[in-house]
């Protein structure tokens, strides 16, 4: 039976927060941890950079075990100052708060010059004689029946810095104990990016409590090689039904560029499928330059931006810091020392670099102070890692070698 080929925008859905079932690629290791910390009966910590594909993951697993899930967003907490009032808010989109009164308060208005009295209603509401988190604990225990619950607390890192917010997470942690609470049976799943995630511990009260109370999961980082292959081939070949030219070739150059992360890689092949729709659905390597300058364009424009200020002039006859920003690029490593990237500079570009002396410290140093760096010292101050994992995805695909083997050069994105 004929099907109607389907778009790229309804196979490559890189902001969709609900999972693609089609594109869903299986990550049998972390699944499987995931899935002993739930039976477990812990409370749960799942952690992994931006896009490498911790809310999927989660919302997977605990679909495929039938596990109601309730999302708590801590950057709505962070605005509202309280995670109490987050709890009220997953609450009232759940059930319409009853109005149960007026209250009435003195507004002062300025008529020609005359103050005068007039009233002001205020709507007053409730949800009850619990306070806001029993309130929500209640509410998903009354909407999941006997079935098992979790409660999502996700995008831990927006209340990193905000003590009272780490005090009251502290305090949801160790109510869940407390008899009263715990009678709901609603276990958490507390979901961030990495970033300094230790001292979240270390900067919560109670740390001992809390600690004891959490499970912490292996890292969500990026796909492995064959995983990141089966996600473009399922896209390209299985869904979208394009020919592509040497598969490998064009799988290898995403990879490495999207550095397997998989939003970035849905990013990337989003742009790409679009270039290859007007091909006649034909996709080869001469297309891949192009699909750089639009994901560059299109994703990482303000990293782009950054690395742009931190080149050397085009009068430089070397350009040691644009060979020092290319051999960034090409460091697989979370943490490096100024002793690997030189090692690389002196491998990419041996003719300049020859019996010379590179001053590779003092270049990292410098790209670390600016105004926006893009590495920074690692926790333990003796090596460097990048800022924002995008700052080397974004190098990747910026930065090429010149015809002039010594010399390196920018994809120039303005004309797009």
């Amino acid at each position: 039976m004929w099907q109607k080929n389907k778009k790229p925008e309804e196979v490559f859905t890189p902001r969709a927060s609900d999972v693609n079932e089609s594109m869903y690629v299986n990550r049998p290791d972390l699944e499987s941890n995931l899935i002993r910390g739930l039976r477990s009966g812990m409370h749960l910590l799942t952690y992994g950079e931006s896009g490498s594909g911790k809310t999927w993951l989660y919302k997977k697993v605990l679909k495929n075990l039938n596990i109601n899930v309730y999302i708590a967003n801590l950057a709505n907490a962070s605005r509202l100052k309280s995670i109490n009032a987050e709890f009220a808010n997953l609450v009232n989109r759940g059930q319409q708060a009853k109005k149960t009164g007026y209250s009435e308060t003195k507004k002062a208005d300025l008529n020609a010059g005359v103050a005068s009295g007039s009233l002001q209603h205020q709507g007053q509401y409730s949800f009850g004689e619990m306070e806001p988190f029993e309130a929500c604990l209640s509410h998903i225990r009354n909407l999941s029946g006997n079935e098992q619950a979790i409660l999502v607390l996700d995008n831990l890192e927006s209340i990193r810095a905000d003590q009272n917010l780490l005090t009251e997470l502290a305090n949801v942690i160790t109510l869940l104990d407390d008899e009263r609470y715990a009678s709901y049976k609603v276990n958490l799943l507390i979901v961030g990016v990495p970033g300094d995630l230790r001292e979240y511990y270390r900067a919560t009260p109670n740390l001992t409590t809390v600690a004891n109370r959490i499970r912490e999961m292996p890292e969500v980082s990026r796909m492995t090689l064959d995983q990141c292959k089966n996600l473009i081939y399922q896209g390209f070949i299985t869904e979208l039904k394009y020919n592509i030219h040497d598969i490998d070739s064009v799988i290898s150059h995403i990879s490495w560029v999207t550095d397997r992360l998989p939003q970035r890689i849905h990013e990337y092949c989003l742009e790409l499928a679009f270039i290859g729709e007007s091909n006649n659905r034909t996709i080869d390597n001469t297309l891949l330059d192009e699909a750089d300058k639009f994901w560059l364009k299109q994703s990482l424009a303000a990293n782009y931006t950054v690395i742009e200020s931190m080149m050397n002039e085009r009068d430089t006859k070397v350009g040691r810091r644009n060979q020092t920003l290319y051999s960034l690029g090409l460091i697989e490593s979370e943490e490096f020392k100024w002793s690997d990237i030189e090692e690389i500079v002196r491998k990419e570009f041996l003719e300049s670099t020859n019996n010379l002396t590179l001053n590779i410290p003092q270049i990292l140093s410098g790209l670390s102070v600016k105004d926006n760096p893009i590495i920074k010292r690692s926790p333990k101050k003796d090596a460097y890692c990048f800022s924002d994992p995008k700052y080397r995805m974004c190098l990747r695909a910026m930065l090429r070698k010149s015809n002039n083997l010594d010399l390196v050069e920018k994809l120039p994105i303005s004309e797009i």
